[in-house]
C-alpha cells in the first residue's frame, strides 16, 4: 500500500543510523537526533505556551465581570483542572503504544489502536463527565461562599460538556504523536485558543447580538474551542493526505477488547502521575495559605515563573517518548539511548538558560506581577530554590519521557507517590513550620522531592534498559 512521500520522508523512520553504537560526544548522528527530537518537541511546547497564553487572558477577561465571579471561576477551575490534567495523562498511554508498532513497521497494528483508544478515551469522557457532574451536585456542601454557589454550578456544568470531546481530540492527538506529527495538534489548539477568546468576548459581554451570560459565556467559549479541536482532528484525519494510509487501517481494523482495557490498564497510572504532580503543588499552595497573604503572592508569581521551566522541560520529554517508542519498535537498543541522552543534553542547555534568568532577574522579574517590596523579596528568594531544582526536575521529566516510551507506567507512578506524597510534602511543612523557614521553607521540598524521584526513574531507567 502506497504512502504519501511526506510520511514516509518525516514520519517513517530511517534504518541508517541503527544497530551503531552511541558515543557521547556530539557527531553526525547526534545532531540528526537532535533535529528530530526538536521537531517533535518545539510544537509541543508551542502549544502549551499557547494555552498558557489564553488562560491569561481568560482569568484578565473573567476578573472584569467582578470580584464573584472572579472567585467563581477560580474554585470551579481548581475542581476542574485535576479531573482534564488526569484526562490527559490518561490519553498519554496510546502514544507509546502507536510508537512501538510503528517502529516495528507493524502498521495493521497502528489501525487497531487507533480504534481501541479512541474508545478508551471516549469512555474516560465519559467517566470523568459523571465524575464532574458528582462534583456538581456537591459544591453547595464544600464550604465555599454562598455568594459563588450558583455561578460556580452554572460555569461548571458548562465545563461538563466540553470534557467529552475534549478527551476525543486527545485521542487523535496521542495517535498523531505516535507516528512523530506533532504539528497538527499544535496548529489545532491555536486555532482553538482564538475561538476561546472571540467566544468569551461575545458570549461574556454580549457582543455581536448575543446574550450576554456573564461567566457562563465564558464556559462557552471554552466549549466552541474544545468542540472545535474534537471536530478539526476527526475531520483532518478523515481528509489529510497524511493521514489516509493510517484512515485505511482503521477502516480495516476490529474492535478488540484486550487492546481497549490495556489502553486503560497504562492510561490510568499516567493520568494518577500528572495527577500527583499537580495535587502535590496544589497542596503546598494551601500551606502557604495558612501563613500570610504576602506568602501567598510570592508563592503565586514564583510558580507562574517557573512555568517557563517546566513548559520546555515537557515538550522535551514529549519528544523524547516518541523517538524512544519508535527505537523499542525498532528493538535498538542504542537509539533508546541515544534518544534519552539527546533529551537529557537540549534539557541542560536549557537549564542553564533558565537558571541564569531566575537568579539574575530574581528581583527583577516579580515587578512583572507587583510592586509590592515585600512580596518581591519574598519571591526572589523562593526563585532561588526554584533555580536549585531545576536540573532535577528537567532529569525527572526527560526520564520520565523515555520511560513512558517504554510504555511504563505503574512504576513511575508509584515513585511519583513516594516523591512527592512521602518525602517532598512533609519535608516542605517541617522547613516551614516545624523549622522556622516560613513561606519559603515550603519551597524547600520541592527540590528534596524532585532528586529523589529524578533517582528513582534513573534506577527504572537503567532496570529497563537493562532487561530490553
Amino acid at each position: 500500500m502506497a504512502m504519501n512521500s511526506e510520511i514516509t520522508e518525516s514520519v517513517i523512520p530511517a534504518k541508517q543510523t541503527e544497530q551503531v553504537s552511541i558515543p557521547m560526544t556530539i557527531n553526525k548522528l547526534h545532531i540528526t537526533e537532535y533535529r528530530k527530537t526538536l521537531s517533535l518537541s518545539i510544537p509541543v511546547i508551542i502549544a502549551q505556551a499557547g494555552q498558557i497564553t489564553v488562560g491569561l487572558i481568560d482569568n484578565v477577561m473573567i476578573g472584569q465581570l467582578g470580584t464573584t465571579s472572579f472567585a467563581a471561576a477560580s474554585f470551579t477551575n481548581t475542581l476542574f483542572s485535576l479531573v482534564l490534567m488526569f484526562g490527559m495523562g490518561y490519553s498519554f498511554a496510546l502514544t507509546p503504544l502507536i510508537g512501538k508498532n510503528f517502529g516495528e513497521k507493524k502498521f495493521d497494528a497502528i489501525g487497531t489502536w487507533i480504534r481501541n483508544g479512541i474508545l478508551a478515551n471516549a469512555f474516560m469522557g465519559v467517566a470523568l463527565s459523571v465524575l464532574l457532574f458528582i462534583l456538581y451536585l456537591l459544591i453547595p456542601y464544600m464550604g465555599q461562599p454562598a455568594s459563588i454557589i450558583d455561578q460556580s454550578q452554572s460555569y461548571l456544568a458548562i465545563l461538563i460538556t466540553s470534557v467529552f470531546p475534549m478527551m476525543v481530540f486527545y485521542g487523535f492527538k496521542q495517535f498523531a504523536e505516535g507516528i512523530g506529527d506533532t504539528k497538527t495538534a499544535m496548529k489545532i489548539m491555536l486555532w482553538a485558543n482564538v475561538i476561546n477568546v472571540i467566544g468569551n468576548y461575545v458570549f461574556m459581554y454580549g457582543k455581536l447580538g448575543a446574550p450576554e451570560l456573564g461567566l457562563i459565556g465564558a464556559g462557552v467559549g471554552t466549549l466552541m474551542a474544545r468542540l472545535f479541536m474534537a471536530m478539526a482532528f476527526i475531520v483532518l484525519f478523515y481528509k489529510k493526505q497524511n493521514y489516509q494510509f493510517f484512515f485505511r487501517l482503521y477502516k480495516k481494523s476490529l474492535f478488540s477488547w484486550s487492546g481497549f482495557f490495556q489502553v486503560i490498564k497504562l492510561g490510568i497510572p499516567l493520568g494518577g502521575q500528572i495527577v500527583m504532580e499537580a495535587s502535590a503543588f496544589g497542596i503546598c499552595s494551601i500551606m502557604v495559605g495558612w501563613i500570610n497573604e504576602v506568602g501567598i503572592a510570592a508563592h503565586q508569581i514564583a510558580i507562574s515563573l517557573s512555568t517557563l521551566g517546566f513548559m520546555i522541560y515537557q515538550g522535551l520529554g514529549a519528544g523524547t517518548t516518541i523517538r524512544v517508542s519508535h527505537y523499542k519498535g525498532e528493538v535498538n537498543k542504542d537509539g533508546i539511548i541515544k534518544a534519552t541522552q539527546t533529551g537529557m543534553h537540549l534539557m541542560f542547555v536549557y537549564c542553564a538558560f533558565i537558571i541564569l534568568v531566575f537568579l539574575g532577574g530574581r528581583n527583577l522579574l516579580p515587578y512583572l506581577f507587583t510592586n509590592n517590596d515585600t512580596v518581591i523579596k519574598l519571591a526572589a528568594q523562593m526563585l532561588i530554590v526554584c533555580s536549585v531544582f531545576q536540573l532535577v526536575d528537567g532529569i525527572q521529566i526527560i526520564l520520565a519521557g523515555s520511560l513512558r516510551g517504554f510504555a511504563d507506567a505503574r512504576i513511575p507512578a508509584v515513585f511519583t507517590f513516594i516523591s512527592y506524597f512521602i518525602i517532598s510534602i512533609p519535608f516542605s511543612y517541617l522547613s516551614a513550620f516545624i523549622w522556622g523557614y516560613g513561606a519559603v521553607g515550603i519551597w524547600f521540598g520541592f527540590p528534596v522531592g524532585l532528586l529523589v524521584c529524578s533517582s528513582l526513574f534513573q534506577l527504572r531507567y537503567k532496570f529497563i534498559l537493562k532487561r530490553f
